[in-house]
């Protein structure tokens, strides 16, 4: 009985074991089958959107004929940017000469000044000689306005004395009459 106990034993322990490995592998298998399904769902939706993709050689047709036209644009362009360019070329060519041209009429800034400060120099100079003058006729005219002042002082006085001597007998005897009235009013 021994050895159909060990036997029995080894069995007994071998069929436990056995159990839960089977137990194990059926779980497993379980989960590799939930992940099977998942994966299914994903390769068919992968399968969906790559049927609204384009394939490989439309969009290569699309990014050829979308460089193309664009290179074509771009070459149109780089054309009449260049003839814009020559055009303002000569312009600016030709207006370079006018401004060297006018430049080379122009006096320069040193010529100028110089111009400026003879110019006044002069005045300054030509303006103290007129003052000076004017000053000289002033004084000669304050000198000839007092002698005219005497003068008229003068012939006032006369005219005057004139005029009492040519003065009739009747105004004379008027003239002292008052200036006696006056005299003794006062």
């Amino acid at each position: 009985p021994e050895r159909i106990d060990y036997l029995e034993g080894l069995l007994g322990d071998s069929a436990a074991k056995h159990a839960q490995e089977l137990q194990t592998l059926k779980d497993t298998c379980a989960k590799f089958t939930a992940a099977h399904g998942k994966h299914t769902k994903d390769l068919e939706g992968l399968r969906a959107m790559q049927a609204h993709h384009a394939t490989m050689g439309e969009r290569l047709d699309y990014i050829e004929k979308a460089i193309g036209d664009s290179a074509d644009l771009h070459a149109a362009e780089v054309e009449k940017l260049k003839a814009a360019h020559a055009k303002h070329t000569v312009a600016l060519d030709k207006h370079a000469k006018d401004t060297g041209a006018a430049l080379a009429a122009h006096a320069t800034v040193n010529e100028r000044i110089a111009y400026l400060e003879r110019l006044v120099g002069d005045s300054a100079d030509q303006h103290a000689q007129e003052l000076a003058q004017i000053k000289v006729a002033h004084e000669r005219h304050v000198k000839d306005l007092a002698g005219t002042k005497e003068l008229h002082a003068k012939v006032a006085s006369e005219a005057k004395q004139a005029m009492t001597a040519h003065m009739s007998v009747a105004q004379r005897l008027d003239l002292l009459e008052q200036r006696l009235r006056q005299a003794f009013d006062a």
